[in-house]
């Protein structure tokens, strides 16, 4: 080997490490095995674009086509195209609810359906005006009529209705249909001017033509058995109901016995009622009669014309005259 007399360059020192290296063998490098996962087979995968939630678009509206195909041969005709609504539960019920809504303000406010005249049948001794005015339902929505209430409210107001109906009809129709108590007695008591029917019951407020039966009364007559369990029952029943009861003065025995009693009598005398002697008369001959009740005057009236009859052909001129006790009649 020589030896080297000058040392090396730079460059020289490089060149002798690469010659060094590729003289040098190179370690083997261990292969690389492959890992197994030990997750399951991925079977569909998305990406996750197609995986995030969409709102499904609207439906189209299906539009009907309609073709009309013409005369000749080939030739139609092509009518524009009409969308096919179908509407849902909720419109339906908002369009239904509007309607009656509308209808409801059509029946309240158009003229058409207020009452502008009422009918009323079966009415002779109380005018049709003076009923019709106690209604209060002129010119009132037909629909805000209660027949029920009607009734009851005629009852009340008048004591000479023995039965009432009323008939509310479209588009403003009112019919008044009563049924009155008939007269057969006049009652005057204090000035006042009372009916009294076949029953017994007593009311006012009409006008009677026909020449019926009077008493002049100091007092009413006591009230039956009856008319008094219903006042008793007043209380229980309630105002309103009590004002529909009848108010009867006397049974329809003694009404019939008082008719009676009256034919009797002269003409142009009327009975006398009071408390203390009950019915009796002022005879046109110069006494006053005291008859009692109107109980057995068939009896009492025999009685009554046999002491008349003894009295004249005694010449006794009497100032008063009872046969309020058949068994003991007596004069004064």
């Amino acid at each position: 080997m020589r030896e080297d007399k000058h040392p090396l360059t730079r460059a020289e020192r490089v060149r002798a490490r690469r010659q060094q290296r590729k003289r040098t063998p190179a370690k083997p490098v261990a292969a690389v095995q492959p890992v197994r996962s030990e997750l399951p087979p991925v079977l569909v995968r998305r990406d996750r674009s197609e995986s995030r939630w969409t709102r499904p678009g609207r439906r189209k509206r299906l539009r009907r086509r309609l073709d009309f195909a013409l005369p000749s041969p080939g030739l139609e005709v092509r009518l524009p195209a009409l969308p096919l609504i179908r509407p849902g539960w909720r419109a339906l019920s908002a369009a239904v609810a509007l309607t009656a809504a509308v209808l409801v303000y059509l029946l309240w406010a158009l003229p058409a359906f207020r009452v502008q005249q009422v009918r009323v049948e079966g009415a002779r001794y109380i005018a049709p005006q003076q009923i019709i005015a106690s209604m209060l339902v002129l010119n009132r929505p037909v629909v805000a009529l209660d027949p029920l209430q009607l009734e009851e409210r005629l009852l009340s107001m008048f004591d000479a209705f023995e039965d009432v109906s009323v008939w509310v009809g479209f588009p403003a129709q009112v019919v008044v249909q009563v049924r009155e108590r008939q007269p057969v007695l006049i009652w005057e008591v204090d000035g006042e001017t009372l009916f009294v029917d076949e029953n017994g019951n007593r009311f006012g407020g009409v006008q009677v033509q026909a020449d019926l039966p009077r008493v002049q009364a100091a007092v009413l007559p006591p009230a039956p058995v009856e008319a008094s369990v219903l006042a008793e029952a007043e209380p229980l029943v309630g105002e309103a109901a009590a004002e529909s009861i009848p108010q009867a003065v006397m049974s329809p025995q003694m009404v019939e016995a008082v008719v009676w009693l009256a034919g009797q009598l002269p003409p142009g005398v009327d009975l006398t009622y009071d408390a203390g002697h009950g019915f009796g008369w002022w005879d046109p001959r110069g006494w006053q009669v005291f008859f009692g009740d109107a109980t057995d005057a068939q009896m009492k009236i025999a009685i009554y014309s046999a002491v008349v009859a003894e009295l004249q052909r005694r010449g006794i001129q009497p100032s008063v005259i009872s046969v309020e006790f058949p068994h003991a009649p007596y004069y004064r």
